[in-house]
């Protein structure tokens, strides 16, 4: 016994599953020779099969447990900060590693796969002359104050014209709003890349992301500059909504902005408007440091019929428009300036 219990370490695998089977086969040519039929066999053999089943089983219940506990440990693991900041970090490194093969730029500004269709095509002339009509007379924009939806869209918007509305959020202060501390103390805000950006301040890295924007602006001591960017990353425009909430005139029945722009400066003098880029629908500018300078430009066919229309937005003031019928541009004003800017599908009715 000893010999073999030796031999029988020594042996490898399938050495031992030959031998077993040669001894199974023996067993059964012997039974077969003493006049054993095969139910017979089958009740002497049934405890060792109960055996062995009870042991496949058992090995199976523990593979399953021992799965599920590195599933879960991996799920818990995948929800961390550090794990998802390193997971990011390599995949931004592998990314521009790959830049030189593949062009995946135009793919990243994408909000989706698959081009949301625009609500108006402006190529096909949505805007004819007939609509010109209701920017014709437009010269100066109302400012009001305790309002609704209903003076909002019916008074203003569905006429045309935009609307200033003075106490949006009457408990602004302008210490709150710190854009440099909103992005360093959020890892994944900080890793988000905008969508659109002017500035200028030299541009580094492409494409350049939060963090580099205010690393930029802090660290560079540049006694004037302006930046403006877009954000198209859902989890940028969800943290930076905490800036400017939802207005109280808004109707429940207008979805949450889709797109949001901020525009920030600090003694940039310039004469020089410059364009932003919306889709069609409601935008809504706040501004919650400083002042802006605004001009609406009428749209092609309307540019001979309605003229333009120049708005100095003051801090704690929201404008609101309907952008079918109009073109935005801005001037950085002096001193310290910080505005947000929502797009929001809306359709006018």
């Amino acid at each position: 016994m000893k010999t073999n219990t030796k031999n029988s370490e020594n042996m490898s695998q399938r050495e031992k599953f030959q031998l077993l089977n040669s001894e199974v086969r023996s067993f059964y040519e012997y039974c077969k020779e003493v006049g054993m039929s095969d139910d017979e066999i089958d009740i002497i053999c049934r405890p060792l099969m109960s055996a062995v089943r009870r042991a496949t089983i058992k090995r199976w219940r523990r593979i399953i447990i021992l799965m599920m506990l590195f599933l879960a440990t991996g799920y818990i693991v995948s929800q961390t900060d550090s794990f998802q900041w390193h997971v990011a970090a390599v995949a931004r490194l592998t990314l521009i590693k790959l830049l030189p093969l593949i062009n995946w730029t135009p793919m990243y500004y994408n909000q989706c796969v698959l081009g949301r269709l625009p609500l108006q095509n402006f190529e096909a002339e949505p805007v004819s002359t007939s609509d010109c009509i209701a920017c014709e007379a437009i010269q100066n924009i109302a400012r009001i104050a305790n309002t609704d939806h209903n003076e909002v869209l019916n008074h203003h918007l569905l006429r045309g014209a935009p609307v200033i509305v003075t106490d949006a959020y009457t408990d602004w202060s302008s210490g709150e709003y710190n854009f440099t501390g909103l992005v360093n103390n959020d890892d994944r805000l900080r890793e988000s890349v905008p969508c659109r950006i002017l500035t200028n301040i030299r541009i580094g890295k492409q494409p350049m992301d939060l963090q580099e924007i205010v690393s930029r602006i802090t660290e560079s001591n540049i006694p004037s500059w302006f930046i403006h960017f877009q954000n198209c990353d859902i989890r940028a425009v969800k943290t930076f909504r905490v800036l400017a909430p939802r207005p109280y005139f808004l109707s429940p029945e207008i979805p949450p902005s889709h797109f949001n722009w901020l525009l920030l400066s600090k003694n940039y003098e310039t004469n020089r408007y410059k364009y932003l880029e919306f889709d069609i629908g409601l935008i809504i500018m706040s501004q919650l440091k400083g002042q802006t300078s605004i001009q609406l430009k009428p749209r092609m066919p309307c540019e001979n019929i309605c003229g333009p229309v120049k708005i100095d937005l003051q801090e704690t003031e929201t404008l609101v428009l309907s952008n079918s019928l109009w073109e935005f541009e801005y001037l950085p004003g002096k001193g310290e300036n910080l505005a947000m800017i929502t797009e929001t599908d809306w359709v006018e009715t």
